[in-house]
C-alpha cells in the first residue's frame, strides 16, 4: 500500500469512528436531558406480571390512567402507529385520560400533560359502527431495581403503595425516573 492509500484508510476509519462516537453521544444525552429537565409527575402504579428470572430484578409496571382498559383510538390508527395520550391530573399521583390522538395535542397548563405511546393492539368490535380500541405501550412499564428488592416492591406494587416518578419531555417521551413509597423516594434512576 502507497502512502496515500493508508493515509485516506485511517482517515475514513476516524471518520466512521467519529459518527459512532456521535450517536452513542446523542443517545446518552437525549437520556440525560430528559431526566434532568423533563417535566416531573408522579403516577398510580397497579400490578402487572411482576418478575422475569432471566432478565434481573425488575418491576413491570401499569397505570391507573391506563389499567388495562381498552382504549378508544383515532380512526384510522393500527397497532404500531405512534399515538399522543392526554393525562389530566385529578391530584397528586391521579392522573386520567382524557383521550388520544394521532397528532400532538397542545397542552393548556399545569394540570396536563401529554405522553407518546405505541399502539400495543388495536382492534374494531364486530358491527363495523363501532369504534377502534386498543392498548398503549408508553415505554414506561419496566423499572429495573437494585438486586433482591423486587419482591419488596412487587409487594409494595399490591398494597398500591407505590408511584412511578416519570419524566415528559415537551414531545411527550417519557422517562422513569423512580419509584415512590408512601411519599418517600425508594429507588432513583441515575442519570449515566
Amino acid at each position: 500500500m502507497t502512502g496515500a492509500v493508508k493515509s485516506s484508510m485511517w482517515t475514513a476509519l476516524a471518520v466512521v469512528a467519529g459518527v459512532q462516537s456521535l450517536v452513542i453521544g446523542w443517545m446518552v444525552w437525549d437520556r440525560v436531558s430528559l431526566l434532568s429537565s423533563g417535566r416531573e409527575i408522579k403516577a398510580a402504579v397497579v400490578p402487572v406480571d411482576p418478575r422475569d428470572i432471566f432478565r434481573g430484578d425488575y418491576v413491570t409496571l401499569g397505570y391507573g390512567f391506563t389499567s388495562g382498559a381498552d382504549i378508544a383510538l383515532p380512526e384510522g390508527v393500527r397497532t404500531g402507529d405512534t399515538v399522543y395520550a392526554l393525562l389530566k391530573e385529578q391530584s397528586p399521583s391521579n392522573w386520567t385520560l382524557a383521550g388520544v390522538t394521532a397528532e400532538q395535542p397542545e397542552t393548556q397548563g399545569g394540570g396536563e400533560v401529554v405522553l407518546k405511546a405505541i399502539v400495543d393492539r388495536a382492534w374494531r368490535g364486530q358491527a363495523s359502527a363501532q369504534p377502534t380500541v386498543g392498548r398503549l405501550r408508553f415505554g414506561i412499564e419496566r423499572f429495573y431495581v437494585p438486586q433482591g428488592q423486587g419482591l419488596v416492591i412487587e409487594k409494595q406494587v399490591l398494597e398500591k403503595r407505590i408511584a412511578a416518578v416519570l419524566a415528559v419531555g415537551s414531545d411527550g417521551k417519557a422517562a422513569l425516573k423512580g419509584l415512590e413509597a408512601d411519599g418517600q423516594r425508594i429507588v432513583e434512576e441515575p442519570l449515566l
